[in-house]
């Protein structure tokens, strides 16, 4: 999919994880989501590591940015595979940070 640059012209393909649902998809032309990038140096507030990452069809580690958007699902190339359930729940559990609604401390107990 393509995800903009904070501040830049253009875009650049990168795999995502889509946080929405099927009911959402049917109502609306956008899906949301975050982008996966490989560039594990810095961890941002929110970003969340996934561990399981060759299990997911990705072909090295990587981590879900801590940027929630949307993008038109036109968009979306194609699927490349499923996050562990593991992996699923801590990135929720990023989400649910990012929107304030559980801390810091909460999250990682």
């Amino acid at each position: 999919m393509p995800f903009r640059f904070a501040g830049q012209r253009g875009s650049k393909p990168r795999p995502a994880v889509i946080l929405s649902v099927n009911d959402y998809h049917d109502s609306r032309v956008d899906a949301v989501m975050m982008a996966l990038t490989t560039q594990l140096e810095n961890e941002y507030f929110g970003d969340c590591v996934l561990h399981d990452w060759a299990e997911a069809g990705l072909p090295s580690a990587t981590k879900a940015k801590g940027v929630i958007q949307t993008i038109e699902q036109r968009s979306i190339r194609k699927r490349l595979g499923t996050l562990s359930p593991d992996d699923f729940q801590r990135v929720m559990g990023s989400v649910l940070q990012i929107m304030g609604l559980v801390n810091v401390s909460e999250k990682q107990q």
